[in-house]
Parts: structure tokens; C-alpha cells; sequence
């Protein structure tokens, strides 16, 4: 069967949309590269030396000559073994810089480590504990601390960088520009929605996840992106201060999960797994330009498994995905995910400004920006929606952004994120134990029986079988503030515990309990009557 040229043509330019990055990445593409020393000492001791990466490679080679330098002009009969700067990390490379413990003594430098290695190993804890010695007397930041053999190895803290008032005004002008041209996008749909309706117009309003009462644009993706576009785009100029390029890149990354979701709202004929797929491809150019690479989850024995990069890759991709298609299944009444996600946004930009992180923190400013002025149409009355390609495009941001704040900052826990993110990852989670295993149905079949939905049939009572079309919309955004509410029942305890990965374990477990009761008490007609809103035209 041949699709019409208006379906086609959209369908092509958004698959050129998804390919375009991959040609792109060759020219855009970060390199790390990671300053290695080896030294041989008198005695029979070998030290080597490895530094975080470094974007360029004269910085990195820099550093090499500088630590070589040091190391000959306090023992100049010491002799140069290696001198080098790493594009790319072994597993054992890996495991020097991670907390997992080692084989030999080793030393936590201010921005490294160094291993102690002897044909005696008696010589070598004690040629650590000298070095450690000659740092003492300098700021807690930069002395160097010793590790003997197999001794679990704490990441060092990441030193305090404060932000100054240029840092939150740079936030406030994305926040600004991305809602400004957000809006006015918006308008421009809606205002003109008769131009695209054969395409953008959502028309089926019967199905099992379908709610609204008469056919609506949901192409407000491209609100969404227009208004991250604009942000970035308008201050290319102030680049050099900021650092404009990440922005650019994390916005080059998304297009493949924009692209497949947008092709999804114009022609309704793209799966759920090619839309995952795309999905995961955003995620591997996420980690190609930003090192978007999940190492560590703070689980003993699963981080030992990520030191091997193929896995911590694919486990990331996968994360990534997921989370993203989690989003798009929770966007089911106006303002739900929207609202949501602005939520966690919040709490991604409040850590963010914490540790110092200038680019996290404007990057969410901006989708609050454009998400919050989508929702000036969305939310209550519903003139426009999100559609998949909004979903997925706010899925990744939300993920990425998770997962550079895990990855840039030590000190935060992966468990953050996990209990900011705890409502749609569940949500997705158990929707798919009960579709598999309770009822027999593939995990992609769609059904009415998310908890989203069990609100809106039997907690929102209102104007039940009304035919008025305000009144649907009125019971149709009802269901939003449920959810919001129960959100920030974990949003607000993860800003002040980021760092407690313990107590963030807790709470997440507390949670998944907790919806789980809540979940069984609505499905069997038992919710508290509290929760109920009932109401009569």
C-alpha cells in the first residue's frame, strides 16, 4: 500500500532529520584526552599517573610534561617509562579512576590518581604514604590521599564552584527566549491549525488512551523545539563565556528521538520500537558529544560490570530510551506531563546550580521556559498537545540531563535522578508486568488501565457521560493535579537528600510501595474517599 505524498514527504524530511546527526557528529564531536605517566623510581618502584580528560590535547600533553617535569626535578635519577594522553580508556584504565578498590596502593590526586607498584610490595604502601606526607600541609582540596590494597576508594568531592550573578542571568535569558518563542510558536499552530489540520490534527477520539473531545494539533513538540532552538541560537554571541557549543550539541543529540515521535504525530504509522530505537540512537550521539556515559549507580557489583564501557553504554542507551518512552506514556491529559517535567526540571536546575554546573542548570531553565509557556495552550483547555514528538524530545532532556548531572558530578548520587524520575519509569515498569504477565497482552498494547487513567474514570467523578465538550476538558485537566501532587512527594525530598544515595534508595522503594497500594485500592473501588471529586452538571 502507497502512502500519500502528504504523508510521505514529512516522513522522509523527519528520517533525514535523524540521519543528519550522524553526519554531523564527525565534524562536532568531543574528543577526551586523558594525561598517563609512568615513572620509575630507585628502589624498584614504578608510579603511574592518570588525569581526567581534557577537550584539547595540548592541555592534555601539557600536564603529561608538567607531571614528568615535577617528578625529575625532585629525584633526578627517576626515569621516564610512558608519557602519553589516552583518546580512549581501558576497563583497567577505568577502574583507576573509579572508587573500586585496587590491587596496589594507590593515591587520589586533586584531579587523578597515581599507583604504587614494586617488585617487593612492602616498598610500595610506604613510598605512597611518603607522598601523601608532602601534601599535608596544603588546602584539603589539593592534598593527596593514600589508599592501601584492596581499600574501597571514595571519589573525591568535586571542588565548590559558586556561580555568579552572570550565571544566573544567562539561566533567566534562556528561560526567557526559549518561552517567548515557545509561545508564540504556539500561537501560530493553534491560530492557524486549519493550514495542518489534515496532518497535525489528532481526529480519533475513541480509543482506549484517548480522552479528549474533539480533534486537537498535537505537534506542540515543535513549539518545544523551536523555543530550545531560539534559546541557544540568540546567545551564540555570548559563546565564548559560556560554553554555547554543549547546549548545541545536547539539542543535536535529541533530533532523532524529535524526529521519530514527530513522524509518529503526522502519519500515525511508526511503531513503538522504531521511536525506542530512534530514541537510543540520541542516546549513543549523547554520549558521543557529551559523555553522557553512565559508569556508576552506586550498587556494589553492578558499578564493577559498568567499568567495562561497551556495557555502560548500553545500559545507558537503554536508561535513556526508557525513560523518554516513559514520558510519552504518561502524556495522556492536558498538562500531565508537561507539568510534571517541570517539576523535575526544577529540581535538575536547583543541584545543578549547587555543584556549579552553569550549562545543566541554563539547559533546564530553558525547557521550563518552553514547557511552561506550551502550557499557557495545553493546560486547562487542552488547544494543543504535546504529541510524541514533544514527549520524546522532553523524555531525552529530562534523561540526558539526568545523566550528565551523574556523570560531571560525583558528589551527586545516580539515586537522585532515580527517585525524581520514580512516577513514569514505575509507571512504564508495572504497566508492563500487568500487561505480560497478568494479562497476557504484549507490553506495547495499549489499554486504559494506566494509573493515570484509573484517576480520571474513577477518582475524577464529574460530569460523567456528559456530552458538553467544556465539561470534558474541565474533568479531562482534573487528572494532572493528582499527579503533580503526587510527584512532589518525590521531587521535594530529592533536593535535599541528592547526595544520601541510602535514604534516596529508601524513598524510592517507598514510592513504588506506595503506588502499588494506591493502584490496588482504585482498582478495586477502595480508594479513600478523600481523594474523590465528585461533582454534577
Amino acid at each position: 500500500m502507497h502512502l500519500p505524498r502528504t504523508t510521505l514527504l514529512p516522513l522522509l524530511f523527519f528520517i533525514l532529520a535523524a540521519i543528519a546527526p550522524l553526519t554531523a557528529t564527525a565534524a562536532f564531536k568531543t574528543t577526551l584526552y586523558y594525561p598517563y605517566v609512568e615513572m620509575s623510581v630507585p628502589g624498584g618502584i614504578d608510579i603511574t599517573f592518570l588525569f581526567n580528560g581534557r577537550k584539547d590535547k595540548t592541555g592534555c600533553e601539557t600536564l603529561a610534561t608538567s607531571v614528568t617535569n615535577g617528578m625529575l626535578t625532585v629525584c633526578p635519577t627517576c626515569q621516564t617509562k610512558a608519557k602519553q594522553c589516552l583518546d580512549t580508556l581501558e576497563p583497567r584504565h577505568r577502574k583507576l579512576l573509579s572508587a573500586e578498590p585496587l590491587d596496589v596502593p594507590s593515591a587520589r590526586l586533586p584531579d587523578g590518581v597515581a599507583t604504587y607498584s614494586a617488585l617487593n610490595p612492602d616498598s610500595a604502601l610506604p613510598a605512597c604514604r611518603e607522598s601523601e606526607k608532602l601534601t599535608s600541609s596544603r588546602a584539603e582540596a589539593d592534598r593527596i590521599v593514600c589508599y592501601p590494597p584492596q581499600t574501597a576508594r571514595p571519589l573525591p568531592t568535586a571542588r565548590k564552584i559558586t556561580l555568579d550573578s552572570s550565571h544566573y542571568f544567562l539561566g533567566l535569558l534562556f528561560f526567557v527566549l526559549s518561552g517567548l518563542a515557545s509561545g508564540f510558536a504556539c500561537y501560530l499552530i493553534v491560530r492557524y491549525d486549519h493550514l495542518h489540520a489534515h496532518l497535525s490534527h489528532d481526529h480519533n477520539t475513541t480509543g482506549p488512551q484517548k480522552f479528549h473531545a474533539t480533534p486537537v494539533p498535537r505537534i506542540g513538540g515543535v513549539a518545544i523545539l523551536i523555543g530550545l532552538l531560539v534559546a541557544g541560537v540568540g546567545l551564540l554571541p555570548i559563546q565564548q563565556r559560556f560554553s554555547i557549543d554543549e547546549f548545541g550539541y545536547l539539542l543535536l543529540a535529541g533530533l532523532p528521538a524529535f524526529a521519530g515521535g514527530m513522524a509518529e504525530d503526522l502519519t500515525e504509522k511508526v511503531s513503538v520500537l522504531a521511536r525506542l530505537v530512534l530514541t537510543m540512537l540520541a542516546a549513543l550521539l549523547g554520549a558521543w558529544l557529551l559523555g553522557a556515559v553512565l559508569e556508576r549507580i552506586d550498587v556494589p557489583g553492578l558499578d564493577t560490570l559498568l567499568l567495562w564501557s561497551p556495557l555502560a553504554i548500553a545500559f545507558t542507551v537503554f536508561a535513556v530510551g526508557g525513560v523518554a518512552n516513559s514520558i510519552n506514556i504518561i502524556d495522556g491529559y492536558n498538562g500531565l506531563a508537561g507539568g510534571y517535567a517541570v517539576l523535575v526540571l526544577a529540581a535538575l536546575a536547583c543541584v545543578s546550580a549547587q555543584v556549579g554546573d552553569a550549562f545543566l542548570m541554563t539547559a533546564a531553565l530553558a525547557m521550563i521556559g518552553s514547557l511552561l509557556s506550551f502550557m499557557v495552550w495545553n493546560y486547562p483547555k487542552g488547544k494543543i498537545f504535546l504529541g510524541d514528538g514533544g514527549a520524546y524530545l522532553l523524555g531525552f532532556w529530562l534523561a540526558e540531563l539526568s545523566v550528565l548531572l551523574v556523570v560531571r558530578h560525583p558528589e551527586v548520587s545516580p539515586w537522585f535522578p532515580m527517585l525524581l524520575l520514580a512516577y513514569p519509569v514505575f509507571e512504564t515498569l508495572f504497566s508492563a508486568y500487568r500487561k505480560y504477565f497478568l494479562r497476557g497482552h504484549s507490553p506495547g498494547h495499549p489499554d486504559g488501565l494506566h494509573l493515570h487513567m484509573l484517576i480520571y474514570k474513577r477518582l475524577v467523578r464529574v460530569f460523567v457521560g456528559s456530552s458538553d465538550t467544556t465539561l470534558m476538558t474541565r474533568r479531562n485537566s482534573m487528572v494532572a493535579a493528582y499527579i503533580w501532587v503526587m510527584s512532589a512527594g518525590c521531587v521535594l525530598p530529592a533536593i535535599f537528600f541528592w547526595s544520601e544515595t541510602r535514604l534516596l534508595i529508601a524513598l524510592t522503594v517507598v514510592f513504588c510501595a506506595w503506588y502499588i497500594w494506591l493502584y490496588r485500592r482504585i482498582i478495586c473501588w477502595r480508594a479513600p474517599a478523600w481523594v474523590i471529586r465528585r461533582e454534577h452538571t
